[in-house]
């Protein structure tokens, strides 16, 4: 079989990861990686946390770099699992902790791009892209070019609390802090996430629930933050993640969900592979479109979860909250049936993944709770 080019465009994260998987995993079916790169087009500002698929995806691409020299240039810090404060009415906290023989990151996206784009190990074209298929010679064609410019007749909304957010932070990192915090707020819940340079802040709430100002004069109660930075959003999924006959989209063009459980880098890399699975195995359009579509669907579910055992704040926004539609499949179910039972530790090895959480991530928070 010939093999294929690629082309990516955008340079954020979804096309970091979209290049790094391809680069990685198709040695034997792609012959080309062409990243597209407009320097004026506006990447998101806030530190991620992502799941252990990332670091792997970044040492497995760049072997040559050293795990600590990746680190420095990404201003990166260890990241060993999740602590949410202030969830649910029992405890204090909850301590999701990864695996002790999988970590992952804090890491600053821009930093990710600079690297891959010098890496050498693509070819990169500075161009600003309008409409890829005209202007792309490649086999097939990844638009990674963010939220912005989307036609709203060909998406439809996914189901979450929020809706809009304030970014800020200082310049005295927590050296200490080896988990994301997710701090519940009478408003929504805040992200903590260190690097090496900063503390970042995201504070999340609803502007129909909350106005912004007396979310911001909370924030600023809360955690001595002043916000340098307000972004509304929405929710949202294309209706088909492919766009004309050889392009697929990725990242924030194809959808965007809350940050909460840090699942948009390890949807990016599902995106890539059910991509892959019609580039290579020929598998017809529709049924990938759905398997992107179910994998979101779950997403979706297991972070609604979270909001169905409120917080320690009995105010609108959880009122809220807990009113939206929640509506778990049989799989989700059945998970959860079994992280009741007395015999668990039986009988998990049988169960499967729930999109990227294993029983134990339900067990842990249904302790908990």
């Amino acid at each position: 079989m010939r093999k294929k080019s690629i082309a990516i465009v955008g340079a954020g994260n979804a096309g970091c990861v979209t290049a790094m998987h391809y680069r990685r995993h198709g040695r034997n079916d792609i012959d080309k990686i062409t990243i597209y790169y407009d320097p004026e087009s506006p990447m998101e500002m806030v530190g991620q946390g992502a799941s252990p698929l990332i670091p792997k995806l970044i040492f497995e691409t760049f072997q040559t770099i050293s795990w600590h020299n990746q680190a420095q240039f990404l201003k990166a810090r260890m990241k060993c699992g999740t602590l949410f404060e202030g969830w649910g009415k029992r405890t204090k906290e909850i301590i999701r902790p990864m695996p002790l023989d999988q970590v992952s990151l804090h890491y600053i996206p821009k930093m990710l791009s600079k690297l891959i784009l010098d890496s050498g190990l693509f070819e990169v074209v500075e161009k600003k892209i309008i409409d890829p298929e005209k202007e792309i010679d490649s086999d097939f064609i990844f638009d990674c070019r963010g939220r912005h410019g989307r036609d709203p007749n060909l998406y439809e909304d996914l189901i979450t609390p929020l809706n809009s957010v304030f970014l800020g932070g200082h310049n005295e990192p927590d050296i200490t802090q080896l988990y994301t915090k997710v701090i519940a707020t009478q408003d929504g819940w805040t992200f903590v996430v260190p690097t090496y340079e900063e503390q970042n802040y995201g504070y999340l709430f609803n502007k129909e629930v909350t106005p912004k100002e007396k979310a911001k004069e909370n924030m600023v109660e809360m955690f001595g933050i002043e916000p340098h930075t307000s972004i509304d959003f929405q929710s949202y999924i294309a209706k088909d993640f492919f766009c004309g006959e050889r392009t697929f989209l990725n990242g924030n063009r194809l959808s965007f969900l809350e940050p909460l459980e840090a699942t948009a880098t390890t949807f990016y890399v599902h995106v890539a592979k059910c991509a892959w699975d019609h580039i290579v195995f020929g598998l017809d359009k529709k049924q990938c479109n759905q398997n992107v579509r179910n994998e979101m669907k779950k997403i979706e579910t297991f972070i609604l979860w979270h909001y169905q055992f409120g917080s320690k704040y009995d105010t609108p926004f959880w009122e809220y909250a807990r009113s939206l539609p929640f509506q778990p499949d049989e799989n989700f179910t059945e998970i959860v049936a079994a992280s009741l039972r007395e015999d668990f530790n039986e009988v998990y090895p049988t169960l499967p993944m729930y999109a990227q959480w294993g029983p134990r991530s339900f067990k842990g928070w249904l302790d908990r709770i």
